[in-house]
């Protein structure tokens, strides 16, 4: 997923500079992974094809110690260009998971260190997780204005995403440890087999 359209569409809301729409860009869509430079390619790209302009500069200010910033504002073909991607369907996304991958080719040698990442990977969801829960609580008490509805909306979506990614890496770790727990047993047991077949042996001659 190009950061086009985002960065695009938060222009249109309000025009900004790139470190202020990188840092709007990522309030607005944190879990989607943009990073910072993508949205100078954006811009980039969006000038290019005409559908942002500058709208001025922001000052270096007194010290003087940064380049004066563009500001970007949209230009009639990008609204359009924006509307036009706006009633366009979108398909369904593409499950391209890392972890998806790992779990799918791994051999039982691989198990410990799979369940630690995937127990890891866990932390880190339930900690996305309680920050949008906080934010959104916020935004439930503050403005309820078209652009806050919608913010709540794509928040309550991304909820539903890290509640099932939760419930996915916990069920995923429990079965994983199970395996390896199984896995365990079975070498064991191999071993205390291939002990005793010799002795088995010795006892009939």
């Amino acid at each position: 997923m190009s950061a086009k359209h985002a960065v695009l569409g938060l222009v249109i809301e309000r025009p900004g500079y790139g470190y202020q729409l990188a840092q709007r860009l990522d309030e607005r869509f944190g879990s989607s992974g943009f990073a910072p430079s993508g949205v100078y390619s954006a811009l980039d790209q969006l000038s290019r094809d005409d559908l942002v302009r500058s709208a001025g500069e922001m000052g270096a200010g007194p010290a003087r110690r940064a380049a004066p910033r563009t500001i970007y504002e949209a230009t009639e073909e990008g609204v359009d260009h924006f509307e036009a991607w706006m009633l366009d369907p979108s398909p369904a996304p593409p499950l391209r998971d890392d972890l998806h991958m790992k779990i799918a080719l791994c051999r039982p040698r691989n198990l410990p260190r799979l369940i630690e990442m995937v127990g890891g990977q866990e932390l880190v969801c339930l900690g996305r997780l309680q920050d949008l829960k906080r934010l959104t609580e916020e935004a439930s008490t503050s403005s309820r204005d078209w652009p806050g509805l919608m913010r709540m909306l794509a928040a309550e979506a991304e909820i539903a995403f890290w509640n099932a990614r939760i419930e996915w890496l916990q069920n995923a770790r429990e079965l994983l440890e199970q395996l390896h727990d199984e896995h365990e047993q079975a070498q064991r047991a191999g071993i205390t087999a291939a002990v005793a077949a010799p002795t088995e042996r010795l006892r009939g001659l």
